[in-house]
Protein backbone atom coordinates (compact mmCIF):
# COMPACT_ATOMS: atom_id res chain seq x y z
CA UNK A 1 0.00 0.00 0.00
CA UNK A 2 1.20 3.47 -0.77
CA UNK A 3 0.70 6.71 0.23
CA UNK A 4 -0.33 8.99 -2.42
CA UNK A 5 -0.37 13.07 -1.88
CA UNK A 6 -2.71 14.58 -4.31
CA UNK A 7 -2.11 18.75 -4.77
CA UNK A 8 -4.50 21.28 -6.20
CA UNK A 9 -4.49 24.75 -6.58
CA UNK A 10 -8.38 25.82 -4.80
CA UNK A 11 -10.98 23.81 -3.55
CA UNK A 12 -12.91 24.68 -7.25
CA UNK A 13 -10.38 21.55 -8.42
CA UNK A 14 -12.09 18.97 -6.28
CA UNK A 15 -14.08 18.18 -9.61
CA UNK A 16 -10.25 16.84 -10.93
CA UNK A 17 -10.64 14.31 -7.95
CA UNK A 18 -14.25 12.88 -7.99
CA UNK A 19 -14.20 9.55 -7.76
CA UNK A 20 -10.21 9.33 -8.25
CA UNK A 21 -9.69 9.43 -4.74
CA UNK A 22 -12.13 6.88 -3.70
CA UNK A 23 -10.61 4.34 -6.62
CA UNK A 24 -7.27 4.96 -4.86
CA UNK A 25 -8.43 4.12 -1.49
CA UNK A 26 -10.29 1.17 -3.00
CA UNK A 27 -7.40 -0.04 -4.20
CA UNK A 28 -5.75 0.37 -0.40
CA UNK A 29 -4.17 3.75 -0.92
CA UNK A 30 -4.29 6.45 1.37
CA UNK A 31 -4.75 9.35 -0.18
CA UNK A 32 -3.81 12.87 1.48
CA UNK A 33 -4.76 16.02 0.01
CA UNK A 34 -3.29 19.37 -0.32
CA UNK A 35 -5.59 22.45 -1.42
CA UNK A 36 -7.21 25.34 -1.08
CA UNK A 37 -9.57 25.73 1.64
CA UNK A 38 -13.69 25.38 0.12
CA UNK A 39 -16.80 22.91 0.52
CA UNK A 40 -16.10 21.30 -2.49
CA UNK A 41 -12.59 19.82 -1.42
CA UNK A 42 -14.40 19.36 2.41
CA UNK A 43 -17.09 17.41 1.18
CA UNK A 44 -14.93 15.20 -1.48
CA UNK A 45 -12.26 14.40 1.57
CA UNK A 46 -14.86 13.46 4.01
CA UNK A 47 -16.79 11.46 1.49
CA UNK A 48 -14.06 9.40 -0.30
CA UNK A 49 -11.91 9.29 2.86
CA UNK A 50 -8.80 11.15 2.25
CA UNK A 51 -6.85 13.34 4.81
CA UNK A 52 -6.93 16.89 3.91
CA UNK A 53 -4.79 19.71 4.68
CA UNK A 54 -5.60 23.14 3.57
CA UNK A 55 -3.22 26.11 2.06
CA UNK A 56 -4.14 29.49 1.21
CA UNK A 57 -2.62 29.25 -2.18
CA UNK A 58 -2.77 32.90 -4.04
CA UNK A 59 -2.63 33.02 -7.79
CA UNK A 60 -0.99 36.67 -7.00
CA UNK A 61 2.64 37.20 -6.94
CA UNK A 62 3.05 37.14 -2.77
CA UNK A 63 6.86 36.11 -1.96
CA UNK A 64 6.55 36.52 1.80
CA UNK A 65 2.88 34.36 1.99
CA UNK A 66 4.42 31.85 -0.88
CA UNK A 67 7.18 31.61 1.56
CA UNK A 68 5.01 30.81 4.60
CA UNK A 69 2.63 28.55 2.61
CA UNK A 70 5.82 26.55 0.87
CA UNK A 71 7.21 25.87 5.16
CA UNK A 72 3.61 24.71 6.16
CA UNK A 73 3.77 21.98 3.13
CA UNK A 74 7.80 21.08 4.06
CA UNK A 75 5.90 20.19 7.86
CA UNK A 76 2.86 18.52 6.35
CA UNK A 77 5.18 16.32 4.38
CA UNK A 78 7.50 15.64 7.00
CA UNK A 79 4.45 14.57 9.08
CA UNK A 80 2.49 12.23 5.89
CA UNK A 81 5.93 11.26 4.26
CA UNK A 82 3.94 10.15 1.17
CA UNK A 83 5.43 7.55 -1.13
CA UNK A 84 5.02 9.43 -4.35
CA UNK A 85 3.50 13.32 -5.06
CA UNK A 86 0.95 14.34 -7.83
CA UNK A 87 0.75 18.19 -8.02
CA UNK A 88 -0.62 20.50 -10.51
CA UNK A 89 -0.22 24.01 -11.35
CA UNK A 90 -0.26 26.67 -11.62
CA UNK A 91 1.87 28.18 -8.32
CA UNK A 92 0.61 25.52 -5.67
CA UNK A 93 2.37 22.69 -7.90
CA UNK A 94 5.63 24.78 -7.81
CA UNK A 95 5.35 25.00 -4.43
CA UNK A 96 4.31 21.40 -3.36
CA UNK A 97 7.04 20.09 -5.66
CA UNK A 98 9.70 21.91 -3.93
CA UNK A 99 8.45 20.66 -0.68
CA UNK A 100 9.01 17.50 -1.82
CA UNK A 101 12.05 17.49 -3.17
CA UNK A 102 13.64 19.37 0.55
CA UNK A 103 11.89 16.62 2.09
CA UNK A 104 13.74 13.77 0.13
CA UNK A 105 10.03 12.20 -1.40
CA UNK A 106 11.79 10.40 -4.12
CA UNK A 107 8.41 9.83 -6.37
CA UNK A 108 7.02 13.37 -7.98
CA UNK A 109 4.52 14.10 -10.64
CA UNK A 110 3.74 17.35 -11.83
CA UNK A 111 0.18 17.04 -13.32
CA UNK A 112 0.14 20.10 -16.54
CA UNK A 113 -3.75 21.48 -16.39
CA UNK A 114 -2.50 24.17 -19.08
CA UNK A 115 0.02 26.86 -19.98
CA UNK A 116 -0.81 29.89 -17.78
CA UNK A 117 1.96 31.98 -19.56
CA UNK A 118 0.16 31.00 -23.08
CA UNK A 119 -1.61 34.50 -22.77
CA UNK A 120 0.84 36.65 -20.99
CA UNK A 121 3.46 38.87 -22.53
CA UNK A 122 6.34 40.57 -21.28
CA UNK A 123 8.34 40.46 -18.29
CA UNK A 124 5.30 38.24 -16.51
CA UNK A 125 5.22 35.23 -19.48
CA UNK A 126 8.73 34.86 -19.13
CA UNK A 127 8.36 34.31 -15.26
CA UNK A 128 5.30 32.14 -15.65
CA UNK A 129 7.36 30.15 -18.27
CA UNK A 130 9.60 29.58 -16.18
CA UNK A 131 7.57 28.60 -12.82
CA UNK A 132 6.29 25.75 -15.43
CA UNK A 133 10.05 24.56 -16.52
CA UNK A 134 10.97 24.49 -12.94
CA UNK A 135 7.45 22.45 -12.11
CA UNK A 136 7.95 20.25 -14.86
CA UNK A 137 12.22 19.73 -13.61
CA UNK A 138 11.04 19.38 -9.96
CA UNK A 139 9.24 16.07 -11.22
CA UNK A 140 10.54 12.34 -11.78
CA UNK A 141 7.00 12.93 -14.91
CA UNK A 142 4.90 15.48 -16.11
CA UNK A 143 1.56 14.11 -16.95
CA UNK A 144 -0.55 16.33 -19.36
CA UNK A 145 -4.23 16.58 -19.57
CA UNK A 146 -4.64 16.65 -23.56
CA UNK A 147 -2.37 15.50 -26.69
CA UNK A 148 -2.04 18.77 -27.89
CA UNK A 149 -1.41 20.18 -24.87
CA UNK A 150 1.66 17.94 -24.54
CA UNK A 151 2.51 18.71 -27.83
CA UNK A 152 2.64 22.38 -27.51
CA UNK A 153 4.46 22.39 -24.31
CA UNK A 154 6.98 20.15 -25.87
CA UNK A 155 7.38 22.86 -28.51
CA UNK A 156 7.30 25.88 -25.98
CA UNK A 157 10.38 23.74 -24.04
CA UNK A 158 8.30 23.65 -20.89
CA UNK A 159 8.70 19.88 -20.84
CA UNK A 160 10.72 17.33 -22.31
CA UNK A 161 9.03 14.48 -24.22
CA UNK A 162 11.09 11.64 -22.60
CA UNK A 163 9.72 12.76 -19.54
CA UNK A 164 5.79 13.40 -20.01
CA UNK A 165 2.85 11.42 -20.83
CA UNK A 166 -1.26 11.87 -21.29
CA UNK A 167 -3.56 9.51 -19.38
CA UNK A 168 -5.64 7.87 -22.09
CA UNK A 169 -7.01 9.98 -24.37
CA UNK A 170 -7.09 13.19 -22.30
CA UNK A 171 -8.66 15.15 -19.35
CA UNK A 172 -7.69 14.40 -15.90
CA UNK A 173 -10.55 12.84 -14.27
CA UNK A 174 -13.00 11.77 -17.43
CA UNK A 175 -16.94 12.55 -16.84
CA UNK A 176 -19.54 10.29 -15.19
CA UNK A 177 -21.97 9.65 -18.25
CA UNK A 178 -24.14 7.94 -15.60
CA UNK A 179 -24.04 11.34 -13.66
CA UNK A 180 -24.27 13.62 -16.65
CA UNK A 181 -26.98 12.10 -18.01
CA UNK A 182 -30.41 13.12 -18.88
CA UNK A 183 -33.36 12.12 -16.53
CA UNK A 184 -36.32 13.24 -15.06
CA UNK A 185 -34.97 14.66 -12.32
CA UNK A 186 -33.08 16.54 -14.25
CA UNK A 187 -35.59 17.67 -16.83
CA UNK A 188 -37.56 19.25 -13.70
CA UNK A 189 -34.88 20.68 -12.36
CA UNK A 190 -34.10 22.34 -15.55
CA UNK A 191 -37.96 23.47 -16.25
CA UNK A 192 -37.56 25.21 -12.51
CA UNK A 193 -34.95 26.80 -13.89
CA UNK A 194 -36.17 28.33 -17.10
CA UNK A 195 -39.62 29.23 -15.30
CA UNK A 196 -37.57 31.22 -12.55
CA UNK A 197 -36.30 33.21 -15.57
CA UNK A 198 -38.65 33.20 -18.16
CA UNK A 199 -36.87 31.16 -20.55
CA UNK A 200 -39.78 30.31 -22.93
CA UNK A 201 -40.50 27.43 -25.26
CA UNK A 202 -38.49 28.87 -28.78
CA UNK A 203 -35.80 31.00 -26.80
CA UNK A 204 -32.66 29.97 -28.38
CA UNK A 205 -30.35 29.81 -25.48
CA UNK A 206 -26.50 30.16 -25.79
CA UNK A 207 -24.90 29.00 -22.53
CA UNK A 208 -21.10 29.02 -20.83
CA UNK A 209 -19.88 27.47 -17.96
CA UNK A 210 -16.59 28.16 -16.17
CA UNK A 211 -14.40 31.36 -14.93
CA UNK A 212 -15.75 34.35 -15.90
CA UNK A 213 -12.22 36.41 -16.90
CA UNK A 214 -10.51 37.43 -19.84
CA UNK A 215 -8.57 34.22 -20.27
CA UNK A 216 -11.60 32.85 -20.82
CA UNK A 217 -13.36 34.78 -23.55
CA UNK A 218 -15.77 36.23 -21.43
CA UNK A 219 -15.70 39.40 -23.13
CA UNK A 220 -15.35 38.23 -26.59
CA UNK A 221 -18.61 36.09 -25.98
CA UNK A 222 -20.31 39.11 -24.39
CA UNK A 223 -19.81 40.99 -27.44
CA UNK A 224 -20.65 38.35 -30.20
CA UNK A 225 -24.12 37.65 -28.20
CA UNK A 226 -24.72 41.47 -28.41
CA UNK A 227 -24.04 41.79 -31.91
CA UNK A 228 -26.52 38.23 -32.93
CA UNK A 229 -29.11 39.54 -30.55
CA UNK A 230 -30.34 42.03 -33.54
CA UNK A 231 -30.76 38.94 -35.48
CA UNK A 232 -31.86 36.69 -32.77
CA UNK A 233 -34.18 38.82 -30.63
CA UNK A 234 -35.39 36.11 -28.32
CA UNK A 235 -31.61 34.58 -27.73
CA UNK A 236 -30.66 34.21 -23.87
CA UNK A 237 -27.07 33.97 -22.92
CA UNK A 238 -27.06 31.01 -19.46
CA UNK A 239 -23.65 31.77 -17.92
CA UNK A 240 -22.91 29.55 -14.63
CA UNK A 241 -19.20 29.73 -12.96
CA UNK A 242 -17.57 32.14 -10.42
CA UNK A 243 -16.03 35.78 -11.01
CA UNK A 244 -12.40 35.50 -11.38
CA UNK A 245 -10.33 37.88 -9.13
CA UNK A 246 -6.88 37.70 -10.60
CA UNK A 247 -8.32 37.73 -14.33
CA UNK A 248 -11.25 40.21 -13.63
CA UNK A 249 -13.55 40.96 -17.25
CA UNK A 250 -13.82 44.97 -17.82
CA UNK A 251 -16.60 47.70 -15.97
CA UNK A 252 -18.53 47.67 -19.09
CA UNK A 253 -18.87 44.02 -19.29
CA UNK A 254 -19.78 43.29 -16.07
CA UNK A 255 -22.76 46.49 -16.65
CA UNK A 256 -23.89 44.74 -19.21
CA UNK A 257 -23.93 41.47 -17.55
CA UNK A 258 -26.10 43.29 -14.66
CA UNK A 259 -28.48 45.27 -16.99
CA UNK A 260 -29.16 43.05 -19.87
CA UNK A 261 -32.52 41.15 -19.37
CA UNK A 262 -31.29 38.65 -21.76
CA UNK A 263 -28.17 37.46 -20.21
CA UNK A 264 -29.02 35.21 -17.08
CA UNK A 265 -26.02 35.34 -14.56
CA UNK A 266 -26.63 32.29 -12.15
CA UNK A 267 -22.73 32.17 -10.70
CA UNK A 268 -21.06 29.06 -9.25
CA UNK A 269 -23.31 26.14 -9.43
CA UNK A 270 -22.97 22.91 -7.24
CA UNK A 271 -24.98 20.95 -10.12
CA UNK A 272 -24.52 22.27 -14.03
CA UNK A 273 -27.00 19.61 -15.30
CA UNK A 274 -29.88 21.77 -14.71
CA UNK A 275 -27.63 24.30 -16.52
CA UNK A 276 -26.71 22.07 -19.60
CA UNK A 277 -30.40 21.22 -20.18
CA UNK A 278 -31.73 24.57 -20.74
CA UNK A 279 -28.49 25.04 -23.41
CA UNK A 280 -28.99 24.59 -27.07
CA UNK A 281 -25.64 25.18 -27.27
CA UNK A 282 -22.67 25.19 -25.14
CA UNK A 283 -19.77 27.38 -26.04
CA UNK A 284 -15.96 27.52 -24.62
CA UNK A 285 -14.51 30.90 -25.80
CA UNK A 286 -11.54 30.85 -24.02
CA UNK A 287 -7.83 31.82 -25.01
CA UNK A 288 -6.02 29.08 -23.61
CA UNK A 289 -7.28 26.02 -22.50
CA UNK A 290 -5.78 22.46 -20.69
CA UNK A 291 -8.61 20.44 -21.94
CA UNK A 292 -12.15 22.01 -21.36
CA UNK A 293 -14.11 19.66 -19.17
CA UNK A 294 -17.15 21.19 -19.25
CA UNK A 295 -16.46 20.54 -22.87
CA UNK A 296 -17.30 16.82 -22.38
CA UNK A 297 -19.80 17.50 -19.41
CA UNK A 298 -22.15 19.54 -21.92
CA UNK A 299 -21.61 16.72 -24.82
CA UNK A 300 -22.49 13.58 -22.60
CA UNK A 301 -25.75 15.80 -21.65
CA UNK A 302 -26.07 15.43 -24.96
CA UNK A 303 -25.11 19.25 -25.77
CA UNK A 304 -23.14 20.68 -28.94
CA UNK A 305 -20.23 22.36 -28.39
CA UNK A 306 -18.25 25.56 -29.68
CA UNK A 307 -14.78 26.26 -28.55
CA UNK A 308 -11.45 27.56 -30.24
CA UNK A 309 -8.86 25.61 -32.29
CA UNK A 310 -6.30 25.80 -29.49
CA UNK A 311 -4.57 23.07 -27.44
CA UNK A 312 -6.45 21.33 -25.10
CA UNK A 313 -10.25 21.92 -26.65
CA UNK A 314 -9.18 20.25 -29.91
CA UNK A 315 -9.02 16.58 -28.01
CA UNK A 316 -12.21 17.23 -26.27
CA UNK A 317 -14.12 18.19 -29.48
CA UNK A 318 -14.82 15.81 -32.02
CA UNK A 319 -15.12 18.57 -34.80
CA UNK A 320 -17.77 18.32 -37.31
CA UNK A 321 -19.25 15.66 -35.45
CA UNK A 322 -20.46 16.66 -31.44
CA UNK A 323 -19.36 20.46 -32.00
CA UNK A 324 -17.24 23.26 -34.37
CA UNK A 325 -13.63 24.85 -33.40
CA UNK A 326 -13.81 27.87 -34.96
CA UNK A 327 -10.13 30.47 -34.68
CA UNK A 328 -9.29 31.55 -31.25
CA UNK A 329 -10.32 34.87 -30.53
CA UNK A 330 -12.21 35.37 -33.71
CA UNK A 331 -15.80 36.81 -33.46
CA UNK A 332 -16.47 36.38 -36.70
CA UNK A 333 -15.76 32.69 -36.57
CA UNK A 334 -17.86 32.25 -33.34
CA UNK A 335 -21.02 34.19 -34.16
CA UNK A 336 -20.43 31.69 -37.47
CA UNK A 337 -21.04 28.66 -35.67
CA UNK A 338 -22.92 29.82 -33.01
CA UNK A 339 -25.20 31.11 -35.77
CA UNK A 340 -25.21 27.84 -37.88
CA UNK A 341 -26.45 25.47 -34.59
CA UNK A 342 -29.38 28.21 -34.25
CA UNK A 343 -30.80 28.15 -37.70
CA UNK A 344 -30.25 24.30 -38.56
CA UNK A 345 -31.72 22.50 -35.11
CA UNK A 346 -31.22 19.10 -36.56
CA UNK A 347 -27.54 19.58 -37.33
CA UNK A 348 -27.65 20.31 -33.25
CA UNK A 349 -29.65 17.66 -32.58
CA UNK A 350 -27.41 15.29 -34.52
CA UNK A 351 -23.80 16.54 -33.31
CA UNK A 352 -25.90 16.37 -29.69
CA UNK A 353 -26.42 12.93 -29.98
CA UNK A 354 -22.94 12.36 -30.99
CA UNK A 355 -21.28 13.49 -28.18
CA UNK A 356 -22.39 11.49 -25.70
CA UNK A 357 -20.91 7.72 -27.17
CA UNK A 358 -17.66 9.82 -28.05
CA UNK A 359 -17.61 10.51 -24.30
CA UNK A 360 -18.21 7.47 -23.01
CA UNK A 361 -15.45 6.29 -25.46
CA UNK A 362 -12.92 8.18 -24.53
CA UNK A 363 -13.08 9.59 -21.21
CA UNK A 364 -14.54 6.82 -18.73
CA UNK A 365 -13.38 7.57 -15.62
CA UNK A 366 -12.63 4.12 -14.43
CA UNK A 367 -10.44 3.52 -17.18
CA UNK A 368 -8.25 6.84 -16.74
CA UNK A 369 -7.96 5.82 -12.78
CA UNK A 370 -6.52 2.56 -13.85
CA UNK A 371 -4.67 3.84 -15.99
CA UNK A 372 -3.08 6.22 -13.41
CA UNK A 373 -2.89 3.31 -10.90
CA UNK A 374 -0.90 1.22 -13.70
CA UNK A 375 1.72 4.09 -13.44
CA UNK A 376 1.93 4.83 -9.94
CA UNK A 377 2.47 1.54 -9.44
CA UNK A 378 5.22 1.42 -11.94
CA UNK A 379 6.93 4.93 -11.15
CA UNK A 380 10.66 4.72 -11.13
Amino acid sequence: MAKILLGVNSSYCAAFLKGQVAFLAGKGHKVVIISGPGEEISRLAEKEQATLYTIPFSKSITPLDDLRCLFSIVRILRKEKPDIINAGNPKSGLLILIAGKLTGIPKRIFTLHGLVSDTRKGWKKQLLMGVERTSAALANQTWVVSPSLREHAITEKIISAARSIVIGSGSCNGVDTAYYERSAEQEAATRLLQEQYHIEAGDPVIGFAGRLSRDKGIELLLDTFAEMRARFPRLRLLLAGPMEGNDPIGSTYLKQLESDPSIIYLGKQADLRPVYGAMDVLVLPSYREGFGNVLIEAAAMGVPVVAPDIPGCRDAVAAGVNGVLFARGNADALRHALETYLLQPELRRQHGLAGRPMVQQRFSPPDIWQAQLDVYENLR
